[in-house]
This record gives C-alpha cells, structure tokens and sequence, in this order.
C-alpha cells in the first residue's frame, strides 16, 4: 500500500513538475511534429486533432516561467515555481497521505537537485541535523524514477501523450479522456497489481487564450485507499523566477541507502 502511495503521489509530481519541464526548453513536440512554440506546434484549434491541440497546449509550458500549484484530494498538496528555459524549479509539498506532518522541499538547479525532509520522516531521514538538505545528480537518476525527466523531453509531454486515450474536446478550451498508466514505465510496475483500473484514469484538462494549458485534473479514486482527485494549475506566466542553491555548509549528499526514496 506504501508503495502505490508513492506512486501515486509521484504520478500527480510528475504531472505537476513534469509537464513544466525542470530543464532547458524541448525541442520537438511531440505529436505535433514541428519545434516547441512554432508556428506548427500552434496551430488554430480546428486544424488539430484535441490529441495534437492539448499536446501543444502542454508543451508551451516549456516556453515561460510559471507558478505550479496541486491538490491531491487534501492529501497531498503542493505549490512552487519553475523556469524551464532557465533549468530552474523549487516546490513545497506537503505529503499527509503518508502520514502525519511530511513535507518535502525540493530545488533544481540545473542537473543539481535539493531535498529537504520535514516532519517525522526527516527526523529518520535526516542523519545530520546541520545538514538538513540532500543533494543528488539529476542526470543520473534512474530512467524508471518519478523523479526523472528525459533530456529528450523535459516537458513530459511524449510521456503524457503516450499514455492518452480517446482525447475530446469540451468547448474552446475544454479537454477530457483517459490515461494508461501502463504505458508509463515508472508506474506500470508499481501499480500493476490495480489490473484494468491502472488503464483508464479520467482526466480533464483547460487552455487559456494563448493555448497554455492551464489546469489538468486526474481522477484517481478508482485506483484505491487514500487516492482521489489530483488537480494541477499552471499560472503567473513570465514572472521572474529566481533559485538559488541551499548553502553548501546545509548540503549533503544523499546517502547511497536512501536512492529508492527517488528512484523506486
């Protein structure tokens, strides 16, 4: 059950940070064939497919700074900030789904990644108590961790778009269908045992007028215990977005024994 848990909160983190992108701007996008924020990947609505249309709408989120804010059923909630192009995002949860006052911080700076364990886990985490921050190479972070983000889509849209189904649109903005987690490998193992349920999450999703998406919300109360609504907003396009490393007198490494907490 701890497992799927985790699991499940790593799916609403990587659909909250992922789909911001954590470092420098994609490329391509996926499923639209043409570069992030051209013209092609921008298309008007009624030349796309709402397949295309959403994955251009996540993909501009590689394109500005933004304002990154979750809720997971008041389980587990989380707020931060990022700038894709600048390879820079902090984010603040609060993790009550596994038990009591966890937090986590987190920081990326480029390939550095920042941890800070808060409540009862960073008590049992946290071996040095002047050095309350754990860093750890993002670059080498295995390919299957909910932490990963592909260098080849920083985005997380080819991710997301593999794993939609039968996409509609609901109005201008309006999107909705499903998700196969199974065609995620850093969930399929860990939710395996949910069967059929794992294939077919509903989700819905909004873009605003500039073809941003700007809301996406999982609905994951079929997947168990202690899981529920996930809703993701995306805001405050362009605001300058400034982090900084801990000080490095608060750093340590993150201990060898400690590797499953992000790349289970």
């Amino acid at each position: 059950m701890r497992n799927r848990r985790l699991a499940i909160a790593g799916l609403a983190l990587v659909t909250a940070v992922g789909l911001s992108g954590c470092g420098p701007a994609d490329k391509s996008a996926s499923g639209s064939g043409a570069p992030a924020g051209s013209t092609a990947a921008t298309e008007a609505a009624g030349n796309q497919t709402p397949a295309k249309e959403l994955a251009a709408a996540a993909t501009k989120l590689g394109e500005q700074s933004m304002r990154i804010d979750m809720d997971m059923a008041g389980a587990m909630t989380m707020s931060g900030k990022a700038d894709p192009k600048a390879g820079v995002a902090e984010m603040s949860m609060s993790l009550g789904a596994l038990g009591g006052d966890t937090k986590v911080e987190l920081r990326k700076v480029g390939n550095d990644m920042f941890m800070k364990f808060g409540g009862e886990m960073g008590k049992s985490l946290t071996k040095d108590s002047t050095k309350p921050w754990m860093h750890l190479d993002a670059s080498k972070i295995a390919d299957g961790s909910n932490f990963n983000i592909s260098p080849d889509d920083p985005g997380g849209t080819k991710a997301m778009l593999t794993a939609m189904t039968g996409v509609e649109k609901t109005g201008d903005h309006g999107f909705k269908g499903t998700l196969d987690l199974t065609k995620m490998p850093q969930y399929k193992k860990s939710l395996e045992a949910l069967g059929d349920k794992a294939t077919k999450v509903p989700f819905t999703a909004t873009s605003d007028a500039e073809g941003r998406l700007t809301e996406m919300t999982l609905d994951m109360s079929g997947l168990g215990a202690g899981s529920g609504k996930v809703k993701t907003t995306y805001s405050d396009f362009g605001t300058p977005v400034s982090v900084e490393a801990p000080p490095a007198s608060q750093v340590a490494e993150l201990p060898k024994e400690l590797s499953g907490l992000v790349n289970a």
